[in-house]
């Protein structure tokens, strides 16, 4: 026994040091590496990456970067393997990225922003099993100098790297650069080397984005691509940007670069889509290999005469028309029998009102997209809430359904305001789809988050132009297509109305207690819904409604019993975190949270047109309104209004278009209980209105006995004005900024 003991620590110490050794290589080879690339991204002689003076106009920007690159380099191709002694393919891609910048630092702001540099050091996330290994790994190089104003020159030293996360599979760094001061210069260098291993079908695949605008002046911009030939390439250059300058190099790689010089920044960042405004590169490179291409049917093929987005069109009518998706649409019996079941016979189906029917289809397809439950997936906080319906899908299954009712409808294509336009879309998912039933009004079904309504219009579609597909016939073999607007919901129907009862903490009154009660409605009640209804409550109220299975019978699963008791445990797990999630929309709302929260809770959930106001309730104590002032109290009563922002001198002018949230009404009715024995003075001050045709922010205030009633009220007009109007927007927002710092004063009489 005792010769055991001892010839065991002998081999733990052995594997120890065996595994120390590993590990000391490893190490001695990534330092071997970074040296590497320091040599040779410091010996790079690019004029642009010696500039030592910026111009006279830009001395006082922030920041200026003098020169900035990005350099791609991918290799992919088939690698053949043996798995289970039967050969297969897999795809290996070799990519090395390399970011370059050299930036001026002119004051503190920009000082702060780059004394440290972050990234993923390290990592592997490669998977084997039996003789056959997926090699999935990613290291990262950096180096980093200062140039003082006389020009000396200091490297910083990348070994005092901190590690903030350090595994054999994963490390992530950050090293700090004290020696940068004001008036320096940074150059900086993150070089990324990834080596993957993946299936044809995936692997192999880039996607990438550069808008030509940034929070600081460009002088010498850089981008530069080069991928072997088996890579298939298409890019996009948008709102103006130029075209890459295209070349082959040895083995007949495929180069793209492309220059730019003197970049403006980007100051509009308030209500901004800058896929809209600004000019944009992107790109996208696929592995292409010849057995793949083969195995394509015709209509998967992209046609080179036709533009990218009529090629997508015609993907989606294609889509739309095969009958084959029938079979793997898990929703489509499902929605035939519960929309006749709800109607008892088919005389009562064809005789309810168009809107009724395609309420109960809508909330039933809500239903069997967010409220079935699956092993692989059963985390039930409020996260789930932020998720969002397939629209390709979606409208695939209503088509069908629609078409065997014999329904008017028309698909409508569409791309988010907040992100490219049609004209610039890069794939399918760029574009959205949504249902538009036609009859007295329109009846519109989208496929959103889901809390969207039956005949809601998502906001981020409000306005936008969509290619409008009519089917012919009694089917979906063809279709005529035209553009529309699609409308705008006006700020009315878009709200936020909350309800204050204030009163004094007797034994503090620097604290106060307030009762509230919002209500929400349109595209405004989204967020708050998002992060306080838990999905438990969420799919108690859809079984409720239509009369569905429980939970349990939701479930797909290899062990349903399994399954059925961790979706139980989730469902508590996220009860748990309810007074959380208020807390947490308080401080949102208000900055800080609060020191007692009681009697919240969601009052009505909203979730469907048949109820569609979202109001929640939270009786809480706050003790950053109040300041004690001798025997009085000064009350900072703007703060009701939750954060608010002013608006910077370098802000009042904007070259940009506006593009708000939404057209939306904000209403705060505000009470506050006098206490017994104290005046209030300044409430003269709280009455104000500032309108124009962009909007309006009216503020009324008056005491009646003991209590005095407050009413401050902000429209936006619209979801979108051009850039003449934003001095009209500002009128607005200074306003509003002006009674956030609007005090009252309670005195002791």
């Amino acid at each position: 026994m005792r010769i055991f003991t001892i010839a065991l620590l002998c081999f733990i110490s052995l594997n120890v040091f065996a595994q120390k050794d590993k590990v000391d290589k490893a190490e001695l080879s990534y330092a071997q590496k970074a040296a590497e690339i320091k040599a040779k991204i410091w010996g790079d002689n690019a004029a642009e990456f010696d500039v030592k003076v910026i111009p006279e106009s830009m001395k006082k920007e922030s920041a200026v970067i003098i020169a900035k690159s990005v350099n791609i380099q991918q290799t992919t191709g088939s690698r053949l393997k043996f798995f289970m002694y039967f050969p297969t393919s897999a795809t290996r891609t070799n990519k090395v990225t390399t970011y370059r910048e050299r930036v001026k630092i002119n004051d503190k702001v920009a000082l702060d922003a780059y004394s440290s540099l972050s990234y993923q050091r390290n990592s592997d996330e490669s998977k084997g099993f039996l003789y056959v290994k997926f090699t999935n790994k990613m290291d990262t190089y950096i180096g980093v100098k200062i140039i003082k104003p006389n020009g000396k020159e200091v490297i910083v030293n990348t070994g005092e790297e901190v590690l903030i996360e350090n595994n054999a599979k994963n490390k992530q760094g950050k090293l700090a650069i004290p020696e940068l001061q004001v008036g320096d210069i940074i150059d900086y260098y993150i070089s990324t080397i990834e080596l993957v291993d993946g299936s044809e079908s995936d692997s192999g695949n880039s996607h990438y984005l550069y808008l030509l605008a940034g929070e600081y002046p460009i002088l010498n911009y850089q981008l530069n691509f080069q991928f072997n030939k088996k890579v298939n390439v298409y890019y996009i250059n948008a709102n103006g940007a130029p075209a890459f300058t295209e070349s082959t190099g040895e083995n007949d790689d495929k180069i793209y670069n492309l220059k730019f010089k003197d970049i403006p920044k980007f100051d509009d960042n308030l209500w901004s889509s800058p896929l809209r405004q600004f000019p944009y590169v992107e790109l996208a490179a696929t592995y292409t290999n010849k057995y793949l291409n083969f195995l394509k049917s015709e209509k998967d093929k992209y046609n080179k005469d036709k533009s990218r987005i009529d090629n997508f069109i015609k993907d989606y009518e294609d889509f739309l028309k095969d009958d084959k998706y029938l079979k793997l649409n898990m929703w489509m019996g499902n929605l035939r029998a519960a929309v006749k079941e709800h109607y008892k016979t088919s005389k009562e189906l064809k005789a309810a009102p168009l809107d009724s029917t395609m309420r109960v289809f809508y909330d039933w397809w809500k239903q069997n997209t967010f409220n079935l439950y699956f092993e692989r997936d059963m985390v039930m906080t409020t996260a789930r809430n932020t998720r969002h319906a397939f629209s390709r899908t979606g409208v695939y299954a209503m088509a069908r359904y629609l078409l065997d009712m014999e329904v008017d409808f028309d698909i409508l294509l569409v791309a988010s305001r907040n992100k490219g336009s049609l004209e610039y879309v890069m794939e399918p998912n760029d574009i959205q789809m949504m249902i538009r039933v036609n009859g007295d009004k329109p009846l519109y079904m989208a496929c959103d988050d889901r809390f969207t309504h039956f005949n809601e219009i998502p906001k981020q579609y409000q306005g936008e132009e969509a290619i409008v597909l009519t089917h012919k016939k009694n089917s979906l073999s063809k279709f005529e297509q035209k553009r529309e607007v699609i409308p705008v919901v006006p700020s009315k129907e878009n709200y936020i109305n909350s309800q204050f009862n204030i009163a004094f903490v007797p034994d503090n009154m620097s604290n106060v207690k307030i009762e509230r009660t919002i209500s929400e409605g349109g595209s405004m009640r989204h967020a708050d819904q998002q992060a306080l209804i838990l999905p438990e409550q969420y799919d108690e109220i859809y079984k409720k409604l239509l009369g569905a299975d429980e939970p349990a019978k939701r479930i797909y699963s290899n062990d349903t019993k399994k399954a059925i008791a961790e979706l139980k445990n989730q469902f508590e797990q996220a009860r748990q975190t309810n007074e959380t999630n208020f807390k947490e929309e308080i401080k949102g709302e208000f900055g800080q949270e609060p020191l007692e929260l009681t009697n919240y809770k969601v009052n009505s959930a909203g979730v469907t047109s048949v109820n569609p106001v979202f109001t929640f309730t939270g009786t809480f104590v706050m003790n950053n309104f109040v300041k004690s002032a001798g025997g009085s109290y000064i009350f900072e009563v703007g703060k009701l209004l939750g954060t608010e922002s002013k608006i910077d001198d370098s802000k009042r002018q904007r070259k940009t278009d506006v593009y708000m949230p939404a057209a939306r009404t904000i209403t705060h009715n505000i009470t506050i209980d006098i206490p017994k024995g104290y005046q209030v003075k300044g409430v003269e001050e709280l009455n104000h209105q500032e309108k124009n045709t962009a909007g309006e922010f009216t503020t009324t205030a008056k005491i009646n006995g003991d209590k005095l009633f407050i009413t401050a009220n902000r429209i936006y007009n619209h979801n979108f004005e051009k850039a003449a109007q934003w001095p009209l927007i500002v009128a607005i927002l200074d306003s509003i900024y002006n009674f956030s710092t609007q005090k009252i004063l309670f005195e002791k009489m």
